[in-house]
């Protein structure tokens, strides 16, 4: 519930519900408290990596650094048990017979907007905008249709992943690996998240050697998805 209160998917009658145990349960104010200061401060870190990626500059060679939200000691452990654990309880906790659409469930999520953050009360007159703007409201299709539009009129790599992101939303997966596998080809800036997406994709279309075999590249590139990757292998074999 605190999830989906998050991503903004609750119904009128589970979200009056959210409103009444946010009042009358501690505990569960105390998880919602956890769990909203967790993601402001990952999304935060994140917006800041990608933006040096951009600039092309390393934090050691001068990149200003985005002051983030100070984490208390306890968040900080517990969100490495949050981060880890996630996936394999919502995958196990009502069925142990593994398979790969299950797998692909309880790894999958939208990429987060962190190239072109939108503020509220923003004009959607600029195309960029219009795009993103779909994308984080989950109009898939229009946001389909405008990420075209957008790399026709600025021809950015980074359009290419939003819109394979979006295309496996859509079920497309065999268009989101194609398109994935060549921003990867073309040393786009965020190939190590496409790598991830594309074994999500492998896995959906049941072409397991390849999801392994980017599964196994994001491990040795410890970075950008290092343990869930190591966990994902894990499941798989």
């Amino acid at each position: 519930m605190i999830n989906g209160h998050l991503e903004g998917s609750l119904s009128d009658n589970q979200l009056e519900e959210f409103e009444l145990l946010l009042k009358t349960d501690a505990t569960f104010a105390s998880d919602f408290e956890f769990q909203n200061e967790l993601r402001t401060a990952l999304k935060k870190n994140e917006r800041q990596e990608i933006k040096t990626l951009f600039n092309g500059l390393t934090p050691e060679e001068g990149t200003p650094q985005t002051k983030v939200i100070p984490m208390r000691p306890w968040l900080v452990a517990a969100s490495v048990a949050l981060l880890i654990g996630l996936g394999s309880w919502l995958l196990f906790f009502n069925n142990a017979d593994v398979n790969t659409d299950q797998l692909y469930a309880a790894n999958f999520a939208p990429y987060e907007n962190v190239v072109h953050p939108i503020e509220r009360g923003e004009q959607l007159a600029d195309l960029k905008t219009r795009a993103f703007t779909a994308y984080e409201n989950q109009d898939y299709l229009l946001a389909l249709e405008l990420f075209k539009e957008l790399q026709i009129e600025q021809s950015d790599s980074y359009i290419d992943f939003y819109e394979a992101v979006v295309l496996m939303q859509l079920n497309r997966h065999q268009e989101a690996a194609s398109l994935l596998e060549t921003y990867i080809k073309n040393n786009g800036q965020l190939k190590d998240r496409a790598r991830w997406y594309l074994a999500l994709s492998f896995l959906k279309l049941k072409a397991i050697a390849k999801s392994k075999n980017q599964l196994r590249q994001l491990v040795d590139q410890k970075g950008f998805k290092q343990e869930a990757a190591k966990e994902l292998l894990q499941k798989i074999d």
